[in-house]
């Protein structure tokens, strides 16, 4: 064994032996990660009534719930990340970073499904290639929620930045990390400017492209182009984004009433939406204020009532206080409207196709790394919409979904 490969061997076996630990070699390991395990009642009502008008892109109603009441443990946020760097000389840095969700409840999980990439960090940027948040994501909703960002019911991501109609699948969502992504972040700037910029290369296989891997003959790219910039200088931040979808079909996917067009040759999509972002802390309170537009377009479609394109708007309200070094609370508002749509040779509605959310919580710091919480969640869908932020159930219809959780954080 080279001298080399000792000192990569104890690097890392100093990592194993005390998590966030430093090497003395020239490459530095760091092993971090956060438990989130939480029980969570979910119960659901409300559902719009068989033989209701519906929406264009909706199904006809059932009249019946599809929530079932009951308990669950979930882990919402829990994950464990590898992450190391090493200086190249020159201003020039090598960087990697493996995470991946630990199903700390049940076991099992997937390797590397969260932020992982390897890059070079200079004085003019960062460049990294992997599966990664874009800068759609990272930008907006940045006071997060007792310290979660995504991945749990009281986030605002399945009301705002998603499509109300059919299953609201992920196809059309606009606040994932991206596979096969080549991304760029900026140094800072003029005391605190930024800019962002990701490019995922789509994989007509993998999940959330849509039909395009079904048929070869449909010839489609699926890929997504993300853009931000942000400035933030003493208790103001600010941050504005892009993000177009190509090929991913994310109307067609919740067309519902309407015919998709995911296995027409013809017909390709391009879904865009805008978003701005606005944080202002003032002593133990952060309030954010967030709001997007997004637009859901395919073009080619002939067959009459097929889907041509639906816009709608969004925006979200999140209060933080830190009341002691123990005591956390917070509170947000999410709203989605019903927007409007066209479909082909035919008339459009979107009545009922709004949906709001109502969330509370409250944490227990036992120091920094450790907390006890509890969460409360009020969905209100409109009669058409099926918003949804449960982690295994889909509502129908109109359905409104209530949730509760008891939980302890722990990072490291």
């Amino acid at each position: 064994m080279n001298l080399n490969r000792k000192a990569m061997v104890l690097a890392v076996g100093a990592a194993l032996a005390a998590p966030c630990a430093y090497s003395q070699t020239s490459d530095k390991w760091e092993i971090y990660g956060k438990f989130y395990p939480e029980l969570t009642h979910s119960s659901g009502e409300g559902a719009t009534a068989a033989g209701t008008t519906m929406s264009t892109l909706q199904t006809a109603p059932t009249g019946s719930g599809a929530i079932t009441n009951r308990w669950e443990m979930q882990i919402s946020n829990t994950y464990l990340g590898f992450r190391g760097s090493r200086n190249l000389g020159g201003g020039l840095r090598a960087i990697g970073q493996l995470e991946q969700t630990v199903n700390i409840d049940e076991g099992g999980g997937t390797i590397g499904n969260r932020d992982s990439f390897a890059g070079l960090e200079t004085n003019w940027g960062t460049v990294r290639l992997g599966n990664m948040d874009t800068p759609f994501k990272k930008y907006g909703d940045t006071v997060g929620f007792l310290g979660v960002s995504s991945g749990n019911f009281v986030t605002p991501n399945n009301v705002m930045r998603r499509i109300g109609s059919g299953a609201s699948t992920a196809a059309s969502s606009f606040n994932l990390r991206r596979a096969n992504a080549i991304d760029f972040a900026g140094p800072t700037l003029l005391g605190g400017l930024q800019v962002g910029v990701q490019y995922s290369i789509g994989n007509p296989t993998e999940s959330g492209a849509g039909n395009a891997g079904i048929n070869p003959g449909l010839n489609r790219f699926p890929r997504v182009v993300s853009l931000g910039v942000k400035w933030e200088q003493g208790p103001l931040y600010l941050a504005a984004a892009s993000e177009t979808h190509f090929d991913l079909f994310g109307g067609s996917s919740n067309a519902g009433g309407a015919v998709s067009n995911a296995g027409n040759a013809g017909v390709n999509s391009k879904d865009s939406a805008v978003q701005l972002t606005a944080v202002y802390k003032i002593g133990v309170h952060s309030i954010e204020v967030d709001v997007n537009t997004k637009r859901y377009k395919e073009n080619g479609a002939t067959v009459t009532n097929a889907f041509d394109e639906y816009k709608n708007n969004a925006y979200e309200v999140v209060w933080d206080a830190r009341w002691t070094g123990q005591w956390r609370t917070a509170l947000s508002y999410v709203k989605a409207t019903a927007g409007s749509c066209s479909v082909v040779n035919a008339a459009c509605s979107t009545d009922g196709l709004e949906g709001s959310q109502i969330n509370a919580g409250v944490a227990y710091s036992f120091d920094p790394s450790t907390y006890l919480f509890a969460l409360f969640s009020r969905l209100t869908n409109g009669t058409s919409a099926r918003y949804n932020n449960t982690a295994s159930q889909t509502p129908n219809a109109g359905e409104d979904i209530t949730q509760v959780a008891f939980g302890i954080a722990y990072s490291f």
